[in-house]
């Protein structure tokens, strides 16, 4: 039961505090130094508020408001008033923490341990793209490789998949005896994603099928079913070819992003490898 009930993260206190006003305090909050260009990492330090003798810096202020400005809230007084009372609220529950032990707690610790190396990883990789960043012939080689790969023919189909052979037969039989394939796919299919669906897929390319799918889907004219049930790793499958069209190529400029982020990922990926070569594991 506990999956029900709600976490109260940073976001959701804020969300609150904005409803209720900002709570009692009206005093009006301090200025929060958006960027280091403006006073360095010495004004990011300074408190922005002080709670029981504890200090909340600018920093901390800085990435509330940031994570507010992205999710779509207007910079207001409002807004960092809501800020500076989230901060309030978060310190005085984190110092009660402390006070009663929960940080003896070693899982909470392990918690609090794995959260800081999440974001430092996080950090790592942005730092790592700052210093080498996707090139655009990288990007376009990318792009060209993917399209060469890619086949002539996009698919839609409809499937039913089942674990076994005879379980696959049964469904076909019933088929034969007029059910229709859609609602046996509700309610038999073991493909979770096109389930509810129906069992139609997405258009796909013939290159990203299984190969016994993709033989399967090339003997069939659309909407025909296929009378004998095709097994690949996933298991069993009663096919139908619902609609085949001209692979349509998505255009460079359009596909650029994606590329980028592949090459991205790559460059990453490379840059860990050899940091995990070079890490002493015991």
């Amino acid at each position: 039961m506990d999956n029900l009930k709600p976490r109260l993260s940073t976001p959701y206190l804020l969300c609150c505090l904005l409803l209720l006003g900002g709570g009692a305090e009206a005093k009006p909050p301090k200025p929060v130094t958006v960027s280091a260009e403006v006073g360095g990492a010495a004004v990011l330090a300074q408190p922005f508020v002080i709670v029981n003798g504890e200090s909340q810096s600018n920093a901390r202020a800085e990435m509330l408001l940031r994570e507010q400005l992205v999710r779509g809230a207007p910079d207001s007084p409002e807004l960092r008033q809501a800020v500076r009372q989230s901060l309030v609220t978060q310190a005085v529950m984190a110092q009660e923490a402390r006070k009663i032990g929960l940080l003896k707690n070693p899982l909470l610790q392990a918690q609090i341990e794995l959260a800081q190396n999440d974001l430092l990883a996080r950090a790592w990789q942005q730092k790592v793209l700052e210093e080498r960043s996707p090139r655009e012939d990288e990007v376009k080689a990318e792009y060209d490789r993917q399209l060469a790969s890619l086949g002539d023919t996009d698919y839609r189909l409809r499937h039913v998949l089942v674990k076994d052979e005879a379980s696959a037969r049964a469904l076909l039989d019933q088929i034969k005896a007029g059910a229709k394939l859609a609602d046996l796919a509700q309610s038999n299919s073991l493909d979770n994603e096109s389930r509810q669906r129906g069992g139609v897929s997405d258009w796909i390319n013939v290159a990203r099928l299984m190969p016994p799918l993709a033989d399967a889907l090339k003997k069939l004219k659309n909407g025909e079913i296929l009378w004998q049930p095709v097994q690949t790793d996933a298991g069993w499958h009663v096919l139908q070819r619902e609609e085949s069209r001209p692979f349509q190529t998505l255009p460079y400029e359009q596909a650029k992003p994606q590329m980028q982020a592949v090459v991205a990922q790559r460059i990453i990926e490379e840059r860990l490898k050899a940091l995990i070569e070079q890490a002493k594991v015991k």
